[in-house]
């Protein structure tokens, strides 16, 4: 099977979409299929030197949100008549589920959409103006399934277009278990040292939405303990800002930044933490980082709203406190710092559960609707009489 991944954007940006996008390709590939990235040339990063073990094919980047964005649908026509695809996933609802719309007669595929987050956020500045919002619904209604990654994104489908709820399937994103599989060893030339099972680790962007002020805010509230208690992975605008705040609450001592860590340091950290924490107060499509977690075989706090609740099984693999509230959070924390029986247990549960989140899982579930749809089209097509 051809499967033609229409995204927005790709790598080698660096983020969510990005990798989900990847690691479908990848597992496609490996599957026996034959992948095909289509994206937009990224904005100011060279892509020369790419290499992938799937086909990438770039179009200009696109001139404007909003202006000329129908003339782009001419790389997808020209891409299917010179390379014929058996399906168009669109990550992304616009503008690439839009163009496929436009496209629709001419690349007569089934056509699926799976939205990432951001195009179905209520506050998404780009749903303010009446152009977009009736372009993404295009989009939408010509979709022949739509994938919720969430409860998040299924809400925001249904929001932009009532008419699709029959039309959409729950798929979840996945996790690379292989990548902690076996015990990472800490690495010759690493700047810290922290004892095994004594410390916290937040891994994520440092920006508002995030809620490590919060964090730092309920860590202020726990028994200082003499030691790091908290671990930050990740950088961001309110870097600057989170430091200076650690050190007017006074617990700078306990608690490192120690910026975007990849690799086997990463995996080093996640394994030897003792939990995990996700702060989140605006917004999560789908929590990733959740799911590394679980498969370090930690357990995970979190905020209780779509994207994150749903990966949680509180007293099990975690527990789930209210946004915006240090004091919640702070008792959250207190109790895993306390109770190791409760701690090994859920990091057992977290272990058994995240197995269904392998992406060769979540891989195999895709191909499994695209198999759908593709032998649905099939017996409706008069050809198929």
């Amino acid at each position: 099977m051809r499967i033609c991944l229409y995204t927005d954007t790709a790598l080698p940006k660096m983020g969510g979409q990005e990798l989900v996008v990847d690691a479908l390709a990848r597992q496609f590939l490996a599957l026996g299929h034959q992948p095909i990235v289509f994206a937009p040339k990224p904005r100011k990063l060279s892509i020369r030197g790419e290499s992938y073990p799937y086909e990438v094919v770039r179009h200009p980047r696109f001139f404007s949100t909003q202006y000329f964005i129908s003339w782009y649908r001419w790389f997808l026509l020209q891409h299917y008549r010179r390379q014929p695809f058996d399906v168009l996933h669109c990550h992304g609802i616009y503008p690439p589920s839009y163009l496929a719309s436009l496209s629709k007669k001419q690349v007569p595929v089934p056509i699926i959409v799976t939205s990432h987050g951001g195009d179905v956020y209520e506050k998404n500045v780009r749903l303010k103006k009446t152009v977009i919002v009736e372009r993404c619904l295009k989009g939408l209604q010509a979709a022949s399934a739509l994938v919720a990654i969430s409860r998040f994104t299924r809400d925001g489908f249904e929001r932009l277009c009532p008419e699709s709820a029959p039309r959409i399937v729950d798929i979840p994103n996945g996790v690379h278990l292989d990548a902690y599989s076996e015990p990472a060893t800490m690495p010759i030339d690493a700047a810290f040292h922290f004892a095994p099972g004594s410390y916290a680790v937040f891994l994520g962007r440092l920006k508002h939405r995030k809620g490590v002020d919060v964090l730092l805010r309920a860590l202020a509230l726990l028994p200082d303990a003499g030691k790091v208690q908290l671990i930050i992975l990740g950088d961001g605008e309110e870097r600057a800002a989170l430091e200076a705040l650690s050190a007017q609450l006074g617990v700078n001592q306990r608690v490192r930044f120690l910026g975007t860590v990849t690799g086997p340091t990463k995996t080093y950290l996640l394994q030897n933490a003792r939990f995990g924490v996700v702060p989140s107060r605006q917004w999560e499509a789908f929590g990733l980082v959740v799911l590394e977690g679980y498969a370090s075989g930690l357990p995970m706090i979190a905020t209780d709203m779509p994207g994150l609740a749903d990966l949680i099984h509180p007293e099990a693999t975690g527990l789930l406190v209210p946004p915006e509230s240090p004091e919640k959070l702070a008792a959250a924390l207190g109790r895993l710092f306390a109770d190791d029986h409760l701690v090994r247990r859920m990091s057992r549960s977290a272990r058994e559960l995240v197995q269904q989140y392998d992406w060769a899982n979540v891989a195999r579930r895709h191909l499994e609707l695209y198999e759908g749809l593709i032998a649905a089209r099939f017996r409706l097509s008069p050809l198929a009489a």
